[in-house]
C-alpha cells in the first residue's frame, strides 16, 4: 500500500486536486492507495482567502482518511498510529508549506516505512526567518525526496545530501472538458470581436499581475482590440491593482473576476481566452501551465524557476518579467496567434507530460527498487 499524506476533497486548491488525480493514477496502475488528509489545515487568522473548502459535493473513488489537525500534536502521533496499522510499503508527504513541517516531521518520525518528501515549494514565495529550519526538520525525517522543477531540485540540494528525483508537472485529464470560444464568450457576455488575454488563479505579490498591467498602455497602441481578464481569489488586496489600472488609463481593457473560481467554471475562462499569461517576479513551477495545455491554449510566461516547463516553440513564448517585455511579447503572441493553434503540439505535451506518465515512473523508482 501506498500512503499520501496530503490534502484532498473537500479542501480545494491546486494541491488536493493533483493529489486526488494522483492517487487516481497509482490506483489504475495496480496500487492500492490511501490519503490521510486533514481536520483541520490552516487556522483561520492565518488563512488568506474566504475559505479552506470547496462549495461543491464530490465522491472521492479511493480511501480517504481526515485525521491531521495541524494545530494538535495528538492528532499527530495517532495518524502515525493509523498509518502504522496500514503496513505501508510507502508513505508519502507533500509539503509546500513550512506550516506543515513539524506534525510531517512528527509524523513521519513514528513510522518504520519508506519515507518520501514530495516538494512543492522548497521555501514560500514570502520568506520568513524559520522557513529554513522548518525546511530541514522536514527533510530530516524522509528517506528520499521528489520534486517536478529542477529549480526546486537545485535548491532543495543546497539542504540535503538525500537522494533527489526531479519530474515535471504533470497535466490534469480530469479537468471538465474544453468548450469553444465563441461559446464561452457568449455565456460569460464578452464581445466576440475582441482578443482577450487571461491571468489565472490566486493573486498574489509574486505573480506579476502589476507587471502585466503595467504592460497595457503600450499594448494598447499596438493591438487595442486586447482585453485582459484577471480571474482568480485575491490573497492580497486587490485595491492596489484597481488604483494602478484606473491611473494608467486602461479601465476599459481590465475586467476583474475576483473570487476562487470552481472546477466546473475553469473551461469558461480558458474557451474564451486567447493566450494565457503568467508574468510571475519568481516561480518554481505552476498549475496554470498544465491547465493551459489541456485546453489547448497558448501561453505567454516569464523566464523565472521552471515557469517555461512544458512550453514549446508551438505551444506558447517566453519573456523576461517586465513591463516592455511583457507588451511586445504579447503583441508579438497575437499577431502570430496561429501558429500556436496546433493540436497536436498539445496533445503531444498531454501524453508526455500525464499522470500515467508521471506516475509510471513513480512506480519505478520509489517502488520498484
Amino acid at each position: 500500500m501506498v500512503v499520501l499524506v496530503a490534502p484532498v476533497h473537500p479542501l480545494r486548491g491546486g494541491i488536493a486536486d493533483t493529489t486526488a488525480a494522483f492517487a487516481q493514477s497509482l490506483i489504475q496502475q495496480g496500487q492500492e492507495v490511501c490519503v490521510v488528509s486533514f481536520t483541520t489545515l490552516y487556522p483561520k487568522i492565518i488563512f488568506p482567502g474566504k475559505t479552506q473548502y470547496a462549495a461543491d459535493e464530490k465522491e472521492l473513488d479511493f480511501t480517504t482518511v481526515n485525521a491531521i489537525n495541524t494545530l494538535n500534536p495528538l492528532s499527530w502521533l495517532r495518524t502515525a498510529k493509523r498509518i502504522q496499522s496500514l503496513k505501508p510499503k510507502l508513505v508519502v508527504f507533500r509539503y509546500w508549506t513550512p506550516w506543515l513541517a513539524m506534525c510531517y516531521a512528527a509524523i513521519a518520525k513514528n513510522i518504520n516505512a519508506k519515507k518520501i518528501g514530495w516538494v512543492d515549494n522548497a521555501f514560500p514565495h514570502e520568506r520568513k526567518t524559520a522557513d529554513k529550519l522548518l525546511l530541514n526538520t522536514f527533510l530530516g525525517r524522509v528517506d528520499e525526496v521528489l520534486c517536478m522543477s529542477p529549480s526546486v531540485s537545485k535548491e532543495l540540494k543546497k539542504h540535503t545530501q538525500k537522494n533527489i528525483t526531479t519530474s515535471f508537472h504533470p497535466v490534469d485529464t480530469n479537468l471538465p472538458t474544453s468548450i469553444t470560444q465563441e461559446v464561452a464568450k457568449e455565456k460569460l457576455a464578452l464581445d466576440a470581436s475582441l482578443e482577450y488575454l487571461l491571468f489565472f488563479g490566486l493573486i498574489r505579490p509574486y505573480k506579476g499581475l502589476d507587471l502585466l498591467i503595467k504592460s497595457l498602455p503600450q499594448l494598447r497602441h499596438n493591438k487595442p482590440n486586447t482585453r485582459l481578464l484577471i480571474v482568480g481569489e485575491p490573497y492580497e488586496p486587490l485595491r492596489k491593482y484597481r488604483e494602478l489600472v484606473a491611473s494608467l488609463k486602461v479601465d476599459d481593457m481590465v475586467f476583474f473576476h475576483d473570487r476562487f473560481v470552481p472546477t466546473e467554471q475553469i473551461p469558461l475562462w480558458f474557451g474564451a481566452c486567447d493566450w494565457v499569461v503568467q508574468p510571475y517576479k519568481s516561480a518554481t513551477q505552476s498549475g496554470i501551465t498544465p491547465m493551459a495545455i489541456h485546453y489547448a491554449k497558448p501561453s505567454v510566461v516569464t523566464h523565472v524557476g521552471s515557469l517555461s516547463d512544458g512550453i514549446t516553440a508551438k505551444t506558447g513564448l517566453v519573456c523576461e518579467p517586465n513591463p516592455t517585455a511583457l507588451s511586445q511579447t504579447i503583441a508579438k503572441a497575437l499577431t502570430e496567434k496561429n501558429q500556436f493553434t496546433d493540436i497536436k503540439a498539445y496533445k503531444s505535451l498531454q501524453e508526455k507530460r500525464s499522470w500515467t506518465a508521471f506516475c509510471k515512473d513513480f512506480i519505478d523508482t520509489f517502488i520498484k527498487t
